[in-house]
């Protein structure tokens, strides 16, 4: 597609708002939904909402400082735009050494201001579409969500879920998205740093759960754990108080996956599945 993608140069000036070309604006710029969604490799989907100046500029305004801050963004950075026609950009964020951020180190769940990002009536189902980046000579991996209708509680009409979350790792990727449940669930890559702390950052669960300290009930097998979930903090939630217990009398190891699913939303049962590496 003609001039649908470009990429912008970070400065301090643009780390609150940013201007898109104005070749861009004049060829989309009418076709552009307010808000659009920004979605990088890590699944996650940014709403930002957009102004007009003059006649032919477009700046990204509310959401865009969020953006920035979560990725840690910093004057000398590249950030490249794929333009969808959907409203939607595939981004690629490239560092002051012109390698790619890792975005593991950042949140996977989806973002609204301070918590999740997308509809209340939809979840992700993900989707590979293989992009050239003709810097590298390779071919990244980006995911794109396809919307269908989450399950609240008992429900006449239950459809097929997708993990609420989309981790890096591949093999968290191929278990979740093999994993078949109609209850909303999210995928957890067991990092060594989860096994020695007393907590873990987990998915908003905005609409399942409220966004309060609540005790939720992880069970396995027959037996269940309590464990406090926080409130929701920037970005995450996290399991807290109970969750070292958790993880010793399970046996967790690095590299081992877990998927929590959300059998029971009225007393917050999750019944974890363990894959062991």
């Amino acid at each position: 597609m003609l001039h649908s993608r470009f990429f912008k140069a970070i400065l301090k000036t643009n780390l609150q708002r940013i201007k898109i070309p104005n070749k861009f604006s004049r060829r989309h710029g009418s076709a552009l939904s307010n808000p659009v969604f920004l979605k990088p490799p890590d699944g996650t989907l940014w709403k930002v909402y957009w102004t007009k100046k003059n006649s032919d500029e477009v700046w990204f305004v509310k959401g865009w400082k969020e953006f920035t801050k979560n990725y840690s963004l910093n004057e000398g950075y590249l950030v490249v735009f794929k333009y969808e026609e959907t409203s939607q950009f595939d981004v690629i964020i490239l560092e002051t050494n012109d390698l790619e951020i890792d975005y593991s180190k950042y949140e996977t769940v989806n973002r609204n201001g301070k918590c999740d990002q997308r509809d209340e009536k939809t979840v992700g189902i993900l989707k590979e579409i293989p992009v050239k980046n003709n810097d590298a000579g390779k071919r990244l991996t980006l995911f794109s969500p396809q919307p269908h209708m989450k399950v609240r509680g008992e429900s006449s009409t239950r459809r097929r879920t997708s993990s609420l979350n989309w981790p890096k790792e591949l093999k968290a990727q191929e278990i979740a998205q093999k994993f078949i449940s109609y209850n909303p669930f999210f995928t957890l890559f067991i990092k060594p740093n989860y096994l020695t702390e007393y907590q873990v950052n987990v998915p908003t669960l905005k609409g399942y759960i409220e966004d309060k300290v609540k005790d939720v009930a992880l069970k396995v097998g027959e037996r269940q754990w309590q464990v406090k979930l926080l409130p929701c903090r920037s970005s995450a939630r996290r399991l807290s108080g109970g969750w070292s217990l958790f993880v010793h009398e399970n046996g967790l190891q690095a590299e081992d996956v877990c998927v929590f699913e959300l059998i029971n939303m009225e007393d917050s049962v999750f019944k974890v599945h363990v894959f062991k590496r």
